[in-house]
């Protein structure tokens, strides 16, 4: 005995099992371009804003990168607190080895301009090789 509603009910609850299947196995999960540099960006803003060289030291590549933070957390520490909270990031070119991401903040001053980090390696082990911003015009 089958009523007319078998066939809408049997839709439903396959509609439902599927989308269910879809979202525990994410059969096409991938990574947002610069999320991969995220955790190593956070790690040497956060660093570079509490003027911590050796953690500077330990994400940095180059004694150029360090230095580029700490004369930055002096000469503006308000415009650099900017970055302390969410960023947003972003991979904006590959040249050889090194990968240039730019690292947005979600909060004024400087929402619009970013600090361009360049980056030599990958995962664990990118190191920051150079930094700027022209929001922090003044910084070398």
């Amino acid at each position: 005995m089958v009523n007319g509603k078998t066939p809408l009910y049997l839709t439903v609850v396959a509609a439902i099992l599927i989308g269910t299947a879809v979202l525990l196995l994410q059969p096409y999960s991938a990574d947002f371009p610069g999320t991969a540099y995220a955790k190593p960006a956070r790690t040497y803003l956060r660093a570079g804003i509490r003027q911590d060289s050796l953690g500077l030291d330990r994400i940095s590549g180059s004694a150029a990168a360090v230095e580029w933070a700490l004369h930055v957390a002096r000469t503006h520490p308000d415009s650099l607190a900017a970055w302390s909270g969410r960023t947003s990031t972003y991979i904006a070119g590959h040249r050889g080895d090194t990968v240039e991401v730019l690292v947005y903040p979600v909060q004024e001053p400087c929402s619009d301009v970013p600090i361009v980090l360049h980056f030599v390696g990958s995962g664990r082990k990118a190191r920051v090789v150079e930094a700027s911003s022209a929001c922090l015009n003044n910084a070398r």
